[in-house]
């Protein structure tokens, strides 16, 4: 993102394959992992369905109220790029694909650790 400074080698070649590599490699362990989980899955009780329900209850509260937010700082972004360009964080296409894709994946931890935390309380 920033590049290297110009006493480094240039490594991002490498760096970029590692993670292609990985990507991959997770996505197979991934897929042998929900074919054969599905053969020894237990069936949910309505306690687990309650749990989930409040997860993606938090993870949608938090989703809502960070699409609202970037939406108004995009606005307020180009309302206020015309005095100062120091206001057109959200004014570009990429940067706003990037800070959704993250509030996206924030949503998706925050639907997690609120699963997890119910399990905890209810053992």
């Amino acid at each position: 993102m920033f590049g290297w400074p110009g006493m480094l080698p240039d490594y991002s070649g490498q760096v970029f394959q590692i993670f292609f590599n990985v990507f991959w490699i997770a996505v197979v362990i991934e897929i042998i992992l929900e074919v054969s989980d599905n053969k020894k899955s237990v069936d949910k009780d309505e306690r687990d369905f309650m749990i989930e329900a409040r997860g993606l209850k938090n993870a949608y509260g938090f989703l809502s109220f960070a699409i609202v937010f970037v939406l108004v700082s995009m606005f307020l972004s180009s309302i206020f790029a015309k005095m100062s360009d120091t206001f057109t964080l959200l004014g570009g296409t990429i940067s706003t694909f990037h800070i959704l894709f993250i509030v996206l994946f924030v949503s998706n931890i925050i639907k997690r650790a609120t699963q997890i935390y119910y399990y905890y309380q209810a053992v």
